[in-house]
């Protein structure tokens, strides 16, 4: 009776220490995180914030509309090639926050960042509807007319783009605690890059596309509960990110591929359908053919030209568009069934899963006519992840982002160097996470994703 009340006692206080342990890397993470999204705040601002221009005035347009309940102005605007899970998601918030951050439109402290990869074949207006520029300036009105000045971007919807950053952290961070990879080390690492990484900010400051870092985010939240399964949370959370951003299918599929049988496969598919029918659903009543043409991403009239081996090649336009988005998933399918069939349920493991993803989404890179330095955003942040899954130094991944982050912004003067060296590294991205898959044991999993070590029982 004493030894047994000694154990007992001694598994409470162990416990207690485990809970103890926890309580403070919580808090220590929540402090890192806070600290993190306080150094992007400070890159965005020391790039002059988010511009007032490209595809900026589209996107807060919607969200104003949405935000002032004109659901048919909202699905009528056809000028932005993007579903419209962002507009929704942050529509609530210009209506709670309407005083001091809802205008849509913003001036900038200084000249914004300018995109700089494709030459005059890329360039579309800058300026949207309303009339933007330095603050202090009066709004263009036409006809040569002039209102007041607008609002710095700090008190704009620009802020909320910022804030769609700490999506991204929040859910980089919960695939990173699902894999049981969550040390300090690695947590402080993690926020560290997200934080200076070149096309984070670059998504905000140069056109204006909270939408990708919101929808990258959401979708490795998915992954994570796929690694728990969690299948229904997992499906409703790539729901929203494929409604925010089509690309987030390029993580789906994955997921659905880690999963171990056509059960938790279907509790996966069947949420996420459903929140993407519900969201879309309003849009296509009131506007169907907007709708339509804004997430088949021809609205815009086509793929632009840039400096990559598709637009070398010719391959513009409609056609271009098409080879853009629809070929990824072509190749994210096939790859998916090829590990799935190697691999089986060791696809269910951290690291095959980060692996399978990198390969999946690092194929968008491969197939585009014209490369933004936003772009990289989501290859860059799951190699880095699948470095940090694996407990290894991320000087791969870390190299592969600088490479890419230099030839993507600063581009070369021969164009078919730079799309011949931009096409090497896009494939070195994919071939990162196929030659992660190769390489995996044939190890039977002793216990279910759901189960991996966590910090209470590693708190290392």
């Amino acid at each position: 009776m004493t030894q047994a009340t000694a154990r007992s006692r001694a598994q409470t206080e162990a416990s207690g220490e485990r809970s103890g342990r926890s309580s403070r890397h919580r808090a220590l993470t929540l402090l890192m995180l806070l600290a993190a999204a306080a150094c992007y705040l400070a890159v965005v601002t020391a790039r002059h914030g988010p511009t007032p221009g490209w595809d900026t005035g589209p996107l807060t347009a919607v969200t104003t509309e949405l935000s002032t309940g004109d659901l048919r102005a909202a699905a009528s605007n056809s000028s932005l090639p993007n579903p419209p899970g962002y507009a929704l998601l942050a529509s609530p918030f210009v209506v709670a926050l309407r005083p001091v951050i809802g205008s849509p439109v913003w001036c900038t402290t200084g000249n914004p960042s300018a995109p700089r990869h494709a030459g005059p074949k890329a360039v579309r207006s800058p300026a949207p509807a309303g009339g933007t520029g330095d603050c202090g300036q009066p709004a263009a009105l036409g006809r040569g007319t002039a209102g007041s000045p607008p609002p710095p971007w700090y008190h704009s919807q620009g802020m909320l783009g910022v804030l769609g950053w700490l999506v991204l952290a929040v859910g980089a961070l919960a695939l990173l605690r699902a894999a049981g990879a969550d040390s300090l080390g690695r947590t402080a690492g993690l926020l560290v890059f997200l934080a200076f990484l070149p096309a984070a900010s670059s998504a905000i400051v140069q056109l204006y596309h909270p939408q990708d870092i919101v929808s990258l985010g959401l979708a490795l939240a998915g992954l994570a509960q796929v690694l728990r399964c969690r299948w229904v949370l997992a499906g409703l959370l790539f729901g929203v990110a494929f409604l925010t951003k089509q690309f987030a299918i390029l993580v789906l599929l994955p997921a659905l591929a880690a999963a171990p049988d056509r059960k938790s496969r279907l509790a996966i598919v069947t949420p996420a359908a459903a929140v993407f029918a519900a969201g879309l659903l309003p849009f296509l009543v009131s506007a169907p053919r907007a709708t339509f043409d804004n997430f088949s991403g021809i609205s815009g009239g086509g793929a632009l030209a840039g400096a990559t081996v598709l637009t070398e090649l010719g391959v513009t336009g409609s056609v271009g568009s098409a080879v853009a988005r629809d070929a990824p998933v072509v190749f994210a399918v096939v790859v998916c069934l090829w590990a799935r069939r190697r691999i089986g349920l060791d696809l269910a493991r951290p690291v095959c899963l980060v692996a399978l993803a990198l390969a999946c989404v690092g194929s968008r890179l491969v197939f585009e006519s014209v490369l933004f330095p936003y772009y990289l955003l989501g290859t860059s942040v799951i190699f880095f992840l699948l470095d940090l899954v694996a407990r290894r130094s991320p000087h791969r991944s870390l190299a592969w982002s600088a490479a890419a982050a230099f030839f993507v912004a600063l581009r070369p003067a021969n164009r078919a160097l730079d799309a011949v060296v931009t096409l090497v590294l896009a494939v070195l991205g994919v071939l990162s996470g196929l030659a992660e898959l190769r390489v995996v044991r044939r190890q039977p999993i002793s216990q279910p994703p759901s189960l991996v070590p966590t910090l209470a029982d590693d708190p290392s």
